[in-house]
């Protein structure tokens, strides 16, 4: 039985139920959400008996849908308060998925503090993309916001020898969607040192194609030795049976290259 309560009309997302096959969001607007019920939604994102409950249970959602309304309230409040979702729920799906959406409406406030979370390196790998997912979000979205955005992933790719190969690899993502220019060396020294995971951002030249330095590759494509055995198995008839006898975690990335999570991705096939 849960022991913490709410008021409406926010008790009303305790039973609002599973969404995440629904499409667009709800307008949770038309519920009667306003500034004044920032503090309890924050209370309900947050509150780790609801984000721990039985996985059948209709009052596990509740969670979800509050950081949604707190993102369609444009509560910058939530900030700070959301960020620690990150890490103590990194294992959670929708977090990593749904998260960076919200930092994305909560907007260019946002930036500094998704920054500060990046550079601390107490964070786990998929906490880490998920605040460099944020900040790639917040820069598209705002065009004006651009700079200090790719500033501050190009911050934590100047780190590239102690960060994992994969974050390295989501950073050079990032910084690349956000047409960053500028970062190109940097991505550069990176490739060269060996330490960017291939299977998640290709190599040097796709980086340049996708800048547009670059109309052709000049070099045959490199590729990691877990990629070239991927494409080896593509190559048989028996390659989902194959795949699962590598026995890769459930939570690593998946070996086919998408950046997804395992069992978001390749393990159902």
């Amino acid at each position: 039985m849960m022991r913490t309560t709410y008021a409406e009309p926010v008790s009303m997302l305790l039973s609002y139920g599973d969404c995440l096959d629904s499409g667009e969001w709800p307008n949770y607007l038309e519920l009667g959400f306003t500034r004044e019920h920032i503090p309890e939604l924050i209370r309900m994102a947050t509150d780790e008996e609801l984000n721990w409950a039985d996985s059948d249970s209709l009052e596990v959602w509740a969670p979800m849908h509050a950081w949604r309304g707190l993102g369609q309230l444009h509560a910058e409040e939530a900030i700070e308060p959301l960020m620690r979702l990150f890490h103590e729920l990194e294992h959670v799906d929708w977090v990593g998925e749904e998260l960076p959406i919200v930092y994305q409406m909560l907007g260019p406030p946002a930036v500094p503090a998704l920054a500060g979370y990046l550079a601390e390196d107490s964070h786990a790998l998929f906490a880490l993309i998920a605040a460099a997912e944020s900040i790639e979000r917040i820069g598209i979205a705002y065009p004006g916001a651009k700079e200090p955005c790719s500033l501050a992933l190009l911050n934590q790719l100047e780190c590239y020898r102690d960060n994992d190969p994969t974050l390295n690899a989501v950073l050079i993502n990032n910084l690349v969607d956000l047409q960053s220019i500028e970062s190109l060396p940097l991505i550069g020294q990176a490739f060269d040192d060996d330490v960017v995971d291939l299977m998640v951002a290709g190599d040097l030249e796709d980086a340049e194609i996708r800048l547009k330095v670059r109309e052709h590759r000049s070099t045959p494509a490199r590729s990691s030795p877990l990629r070239n055995q991927i494409l080896a198995l593509l190559e048989e008839s028996d390659f989902p049976q194959r795949l699962k006898t590598r026995k890769i975690g459930r939570n690593e990335l998946c070996p086919c290259g998408s950046a997804k999570k395992y069992k978001k991705c390749c393990l159902s096939k």
